[in-house]
């Protein structure tokens, strides 16, 4: 169980792409490559974690990962304000 966990956090990134990281871990199978989340084994978000930094992939996976981010960015800055 712990190790499980211990992949899931990103080393060396931001608590901004680690909530993108959970966000995304919610509803789809995600893994750190270093510090690009992988989505599905083949969406690519890297740093700095915004819907352009989205890559790979099915059109239609590369879309539902930049809404999460969208979503998620929003949700975030909401929080912080």
């Amino acid at each position: 169980q712990a190790e499980v966990e211990a992949e899931r956090i990103g080393v060396g990134v931001t608590s901004e792409a680690q909530s993108i990281f959970d966000a995304l871990s919610k509803t789809l199978p995600v893994r750190w490559d270093k510090t690009t989340i992988v989505v599905m084994n083949e969406v690519r978000v890297s740093s700095p974690y915004l819907p352009e930094s989205v890559s790979g992939g099915t059109p239609v996976a590369n879309d539902r990962v930049k809404k999460v981010i969208e979503f998620e960015r929003k949700r975030l800055q909401t929080r912080s304000s």
